[in-house]
């Protein structure tokens, strides 16, 4: 065999490289709108809403464990798909706005890990109430928990993060034109919508028509967008493997 006849079969030997594009294309398209859909769905059903008293959501939540139940093995789910939908939208509109889905991604991804420094009041009523703490105890408790400065700090920053990061999201999909320009203004929207119904006029319908509501909308949107793109479109394709 000539040395020529010989490069030929090692270069035939070698093993083509995998195209996963459109496996991490549709898993992406399945991420992005899972996280606002748990979301809105856990708001949904929480037995309370942030305009009640302490006391008052301690009484409800201890009345309703099954919703609170829900809730809580929904958040073994739910904060994964959170973080790595945040990771998606920003891979999304990378190409065509980098920096703005670095930045967008980047923030919300960092919001919501934010948010394993704070206390979940809800699993923690339940938890005590399960046990013989009564209301007044817990209520205490949980004043204690939501006063601590790494508490305080981290929820501030969880708040204004996750909202400034989607904001800056939508921009990033806006400018990507990744979808109609409705989209990625109804989802600059949504969010400080849903501050509106959570904090300044408390109200679970706006929360879940035009706040967390319409920002599951928004995904499932780009999610429908990036299930029609080419591969090509999605990413480059892979290298050929080093000899």
């Amino acid at each position: 065999m000539s040395r020529t006849q010989a490069l030929n079969t090692t270069q035939t030997a070698v093993p083509p490289v995998r195209d996963l594009r459109r496996f991490w294309r549709i898993g992406a398209a399945v991420l992005i709108p899972l996280g606002p859909l748990g979301v809105t769905i856990g708001r949904g059903i929480m037995p309370y809403w942030t305009d009640q008293s302490p006391e008052t959501i301690v009484d409800n939540v201890l009345a309703n464990p099954g919703s609170i139940a829900v809730l809580n093995w929904m958040g073994l789910l739910l904060m994964p798909a959170l973080l790595l939908g945040a990771l998606a939208l920003g891979f999304v509109a990378r190409r065509s706005a980098p920096v703005l889905a670095t930045l967008g991604s980047g923030l919300l991804f960092v919001s919501w890990v934010g948010t394993t420094n704070t206390a979940s009041t809800d699993y923690l009523t339940n938890l005590l109430g399960n046990n013989g703490f009564d209301a007044a105890a817990i209520v205490h408790i949980n004043a204690l928990i939501i006063d601590d400065p790494v508490n305080a700090a981290a929820g501030i920053f969880w708040l204004f993060g996750h909202l400034a990061g989607m904001i800056i999201l939508a921009v990033a999909l806006g400018k990507a034109k990744v979808v109609k320009p409705w989209v990625w203004i109804a989802l600059i929207a949504s969010q400080p919508v849903h501050f509106i119904a959570a904090v300044v006029i408390p109200s679970r319908l706006l929360d879940l028509t035009l706040g967390w509501g319409l920002t599951t909308l928004c995904t499932l949107m780009v999610a429908a967008a990036v299930l029609k793109m080419s591969d090509d479109e999605w990413d480059l394709a892979p290298l050929a493997r080093r000899r």
